[in-house]
C-alpha cells in the first residue's frame, strides 16, 4: 500500500507558532525529490483530521486516483490563505507538481468569529482573494487547478452561512473544477450534521468519506491533468478575469520567499557540517 506524504507536524504547532512556517520552509527545502503528479495544499481537514487512522478525503483521493499518480500532501493544520501561500511557493519550488488541489476552510480565516453582515463579507472577500493568488500562483507555474469548496463549521450562525454561499457560488463561476464540499455535509444552516461532526472544526470519518464522494465526479480530470501536465483548458469565467482585473496593484511581497531562501541556508548548513554549532536566528530587535 502506497503511503501518502504529509508535511503535518502534529497538533498546532504549525498553526499557532510564529516560527511554524519556517520549521515547515526548513522541510520542504532540504531536499529536492522527483517531481509528483498532485499537489495537495490545505489545512487540518486536508491532513485528515479526526478521521480513524488519518485516513481522510485527502488520503481517499490518493488511493482513488491509483499508483500511477504520484500524490503529495502539503496540507497545514490551521492554514489560512497566507499561510498556504507560503507553503505553495515552497512546494512548486520542490514538487513542481502538474496539478494543484487546493482546499482549504474559511474558518481558518476567522469567519465563525466575525460579527455582523459587513465584518462576515469582509472576511468571505478576503479569503476569495487569497483563493485567487493561489490560483494564480499554480497557474504560472505550469500546474492545472482543482478547487475544494468551503465547508461547514459547528460554530456558523446565519451571517456566516450567507457568506460561504456565496463564496461557495462565486468559487463555482472561475472556470476551474470544484469539489463540492459544501453540499453533502451542510445541515442547511452552515454546520456540520452531528453524526457528521467530530468537533466543531473537523468532520468525522464519516463526513471525511463523505467529502471524499464530492471528489468523484472530477476523478477523470484529475488524472488527466496529472499525466499531461496541462494547465486548465476552460478559460477563465468574465467574472474571475473582471475581478483579478478589479484588484488593485498587486506588490510582491518577499519575507515569505527571504524566510524561505534563510530556511535552505540554515539547513544546508546544519546538515553539511555537523560538528560546527548550528545556526541560529538572531532574536528579534
Amino acid at each position: 500500500r502506497r503511503v501518502l506524504r504529509t508535511s503535518s507536524m502534529g497538533a498546532s504547532c504549525i498553526a499557532c507558532s510564529r516560527y511554524g512556517q519556517r520549521a515547515l520552509l526548513s522541510r520542504l527545502c532540504c531536499s529536492w525529490p522527483e517531481p509528483c503528479n498532485v499537489l495537495i495544499i490545505g489545512s487540518s481537514v486536508a491532513c485528515g483530521w479526526s478521521a480513524g487512522g488519518r485516513q481522510g478525503w485527502a488520503q481517499m483521493l490518493d488511493e482513488a486516483l491509483g499508483p500511477q499518480t504520484k500524490v503529495v500532501n502539503e496540507a497545514i493544520p490551521g492554514s489560512d490563505t497566507r499561510i498556504a501561500a507560503t507553503a505553495l511557493a515552497a512546494a512548486l519550488l520542490r514538487w513542481k507538481p502538474k496539478a494543484v488541489v487546493i482546499a482549504l476552510s474559511a474558518g481558518n480565516e476567522g469567519l465563525p468569529v466575525t460579527t455582523g453582515e459587513a465584518a462576515a463579507e469582509a472576511c468571505a472577500e478576503t479569503f476569495l482573494g487569497g483563493l485567487e493568488a493561489l490560483v494564480a500562483a499554480a497557474e504560472r507555474a505550469g500546474a492545472a487547478v482543482v478547487l475544494g469548496s468551503v465547508y461547514p463549521h459547528g460554530a456558523y450562525k446565519a451571517v456566516h452561512y450567507g457568506a460561504i454561499t456565496r463564496v461557495a457560488e462565486t468559487m463555482r463561476g472561475w472556470g476551474r473544477p470544484v469539489f463540492d464540499f459544501l453540499t453533502p455535509l451542510d445541515d442547511g444552516a452552515g454546520r456540520w450534521p452531528e453524526a457528521l461532526q467530530a468537533d466543531p472544526a473537523h468532520p468525522n470519518s464519516e463526513g471525511h468519506r463523505r467529502m471524499f464522494e464530492a471528489t468523484r465526479p472530477h476523478w477523470e480530470a484529475l488524472r488527466r491533468a496529472a499525466a499531461k501536465g496541462e494547465p486548465n483548458s476552460k478559460r477563465p469565467s468574465k467574472e474571475f478575469i473582471a475581478r483579478r482585473r478589479a484588484a488593485p496593484i498587486e506588490y510582491v511581497h518577499l519575507s515569505p520567499y527571504l524566510e524561505a531562501l534563510e530556511a535552505v541556508v540554515f539547513a544546508l548548513r546544519n546538515k553539511i557540517s555537523p560538528y560546527l554549532p548550528p545556526v541560529r536566528r538572531a532574536a528579534p530587535i
